[in-house]
């Protein structure tokens, strides 16, 4: 099927460090590594290896690691038509990684915010859009859509139609579920027909404006790096919904789905097994 992904490309500078981080200490690193990531790029990546087409919306720097990463990404099956190139440089995301697969972000205050454009009309059997702010050509579009799965944003939000919205309980300390569920709903409108609260190796909650309903993981995974597993996760969960699937029996494929994800990326990586993680 044809989707469109609405998200970041990054470039994630990820240092392995030996120890959690501490006040006053010298922490030493084992590792470091550049590698693409980003909301845009790990969900639609998942999505192409489930067989659909992807047509990605997002920006890049117009310098050299910017075009190597746009090259990366056509190379991957990504339609790059709405991938647009803008003048500046590339800022890194640096990620710290400790052995218990705690990860800390470090940005830059500098980085100017990236927006997303449309090179021109847009359209799929399903969107799935991880952003703050998006322009009108882009809230029409999803208007339109037959199915929109949105990252439940936090900041500065443009509302957007949705009928899934996925956000973690991580974000949301303290907050009872059917308020969080009222958030979704001032920001996807009346077409919002489920939240899903994700809690790491933790159950799922699902939420439909009415009652709640507990997603039990049966096959949570041991990693030392979780860097993209909700990524994957939401991407897995679209595959199942674009089956046919209910909500709950997505739900359970998609967190199924994403520890072999895991398990696999570590062995490919040789990281071994540490915390576990969704």
């Amino acid at each position: 099927m044809d989707i469109v992904v609405v998200g970041h490309v990054n470039h994630d500078h990820i240092w392995r460090i030996t120890e959690p981080l501490r006040p006053g200490g010298r922490i030493t690193y084992s590792d470091r590594v550049l590698r693409l990531g980003g909301g845009g790029y790990y969900t639609g990546r998942r999505l192409i290896e489930f067989g659909h087409r992807v047509t990605l919306v997002a920006s890049l720097a117009r310098d050299a690691h910017g075009l190597d990463a746009f090259r990366e990404l056509a190379a991957l099956g990504f339609v790059t038509d709405h991938v647009t190139l803008t003048e500046g440089r590339t800022e890194f995301a640096e990620i710290l990684l400790d052995p218990a697969g705690e990860r800390t972000i470090l940005g830059s205050i500098h980085k100017a915010a990236r927006t997303v454009e449309l090179s021109g009309p847009v359209s799929g059997d399903a969107f799935y859009v991880n952003g703050t702010q998006l322009p009108e050509a882009l809230v029409t579009a999803l208007t339109q859509a037959p199915l929109v799965v949105s990252q439940f944003p936090l900041r500065s939000v443009t509302p957007r139609p949705a009928d899934v919205m996925v956000g973690s309980i991580a974000d949301f300390p303290g907050e009872r579920p059917d308020a969080i569920w009222q958030r979704a709903r001032e920001i996807a409108g009346d077409r919002l027909n489920s939240l899903l609260l994700t809690d790491g190796p933790n159950s799922i909650t699902l939420h439909d404006g009415r009652q709640m309903t507990e997603v039990h993981l049966t096959d949570a995974v041991s990693t030392a790096d979780t860097i993209g597993a909700g990524d994957s996760f939401s991407g897995a969960l679209l595959h199942s919904l674009l089956l046919g699937r209910s909500m709950r029996d997505a739900t359970a494929e998609a967190a199924e789905a994403t520890a072999d994800w895991l398990r696999r990326r570590d062995a490919e990586d040789g990281t071994p097994p540490r915390s576990p993680g969704l």
